[in-house]
C-alpha cells in the first residue's frame, strides 16, 4: 500500500476518468458492459489460450533446432573446462 493513500485515489480517479471516456468513444455504457462480463471473460481466456497454442507451436518447432545444439555447446563447454582443470592441477603438482 502506498504511503500516501491521496495520491493514490487522485491516480485511480484520473486513470478511470480516461478510461470511462474512451469506453464512450465506443459507445459502451457501464451497464452493456456488466451484463455481458461473462461474455467478456470468457472471450479474454479464449483469447489467451488460442495465443498459448499458437505460441507453443513455434516454440517447439524451435525447441527441436535449439535444444541439440546448445546441448552440444553445453557439453564442449564442460569438457573444455573440466580439461583446464586438469591442467591447471597437473601444473600446480609440478610446482
Amino acid at each position: 500500500m502506498p504511503r500516501n493513500i491521496g495520491s493514490l485515489i487522485v491516480k485511480l480517479l484520473i486513470v478511470s476518468f480516461l478510461v470511462g471516456w474512451a469506453l464512450t468513444l465506443f459507445d459502451i455504457t457501464p451497464l452493456e458492459l456488466l451484463e455481458d462480463l461473462t461474455g467478456t471473460i470468457g472471450e479474454i481466456y479464449s483469447l489467451a489460450l488460442n495465443s498459448v497454442h499458437w505460441a507453443a507451436d513455434y516454440i517447439l518447432l524451435g525447441a527441436v533446432v535449439v535444444l541439440p545444439i546448445w546441448g552440444i555447446v553445453a557439453g564442449l563447454n564442460y569438457l573444455q573446462r573440466k580439461s583446464r582443470r586438469k591442467m591447471s592441477s597437473s601444473s600446480k603438482q609440478q610446482d
